[in-house]
């Protein structure tokens, strides 16, 4: 096995130009190295980027805030910025794995893995994200909301990285949370998973919005106008959001089957407006 360890972005990218689909990129290693320690992916050559100490951050810009691709699931899920501006994001970060993985595994990973699992993979839908994909000589900027293709397939090129991720900043009127359904409490990949983003005033909820997790190749977005003036714990809540079941369309698989998915999106939905 080769291993290439950029000290720059700059010098990263070069490497990415020159190996092209030959190279694996090696983020945090908590998908990558147990994949090929399974035997389900062969690693000849791995560009390891631990050491650009460019891509680990998390700042305030604006109406922003801007995320590193190394920014680790701890680092999101404790930062005072994120918890104010992006609490599904933060509460998701929170639901990765076990301390362990959220002290290594990097939210760049996570999104490069494109897992429909992924946990922080809903937040970021439903905050409506942006990926900074760079390249040598040029980068380009995407919604998160287009970049995911399938399970394990995105549309970046073999050549662009991933050097930054903005999430615009929740307003003061905005709220929003992220909730995970799991066969244990911890170390648990996610049979359904559910992020909301609402405008609230007073009790009520308006301008709904939801992003599902495992429930098909990639996250569901929905706009929700069918719960506009919602308020959490009223009486009919959970008559209200039933529409939901039909809406998502989900999979079967070994961790569920399309009607208990059904069932658990609707749950879920209910749990994460209870905490708006």
């Amino acid at each position: 096995m080769q291993v290439y360890n950029p000290q720059s972005i700059e010098e990263a990218l070069v490497l990415l130009n020159d190996l092209g689909q030959a190279v694996k990129i090696l983020a945090g290693g908590t998908d990558l190295l147990v994949h090929h320690k399974q035997g389900r992916i062969r690693l000849a050559q791995v560009l390891n980027l631990s050491r650009i100490q460019a891509l680990s951050y998390i700042r305030e810009e604006g109406e922003a805030l801007w995320i590193g691709p190394l920014t680790t699931h701890a680092e999101i899920a404790g930062s005072p910025l994120i918890r104010q501006y992006a609490g599904a994001l933060a509460q998701a970060a929170a639901a990765v794995g076990s301390p362990q993985i959220r002290n290594k595994g990097t939210i760049g990973g996570n999104i490069g893995t494109a897992s429909p699992a992924g946990d922080t993979l809903p937040a970021l839908v439903c905050l409506d994200a942006r990926l900074v994909l760079e390249r040598l000589g040029g980068k380009r900027v995407v919604p998160v909301r287009r970049f995911f293709q399938g399970p394990g397939k995105h549309i970046m090129d073999p050549q662009e990285l991933i050097t930054g991720i903005m999430v615009p900043k929740l307003k003061e009127d905005q709220v929003s949370a992220y909730v995970k359904l799991g066969p244990r409490r911890a170390l648990a990949i996610a049979v359904a998973s559910a992020a909301v983003k609402a405008k609230k005033a007073g009790n009520a909820l308006f301008d709904v919005e939801a992003a599902f997790g495992s429930l098909g190749p990639t996250v569901m977005y929905f706009p929700l106008p069918q719960l506009q003036g919602i308020r959490p714990g009223q009486d009919d809540l959970w008559t209200r959001i039933q529409f939901i079941k039909d809406q998502v369309n989900p999979i079967t698989d070994i961790r569920g089957t399309r009607e208990y998915r059904q069932e658990m999106a609707a749950a879920l939905l209910y749990r994460a407006l209870e905490r708006l």
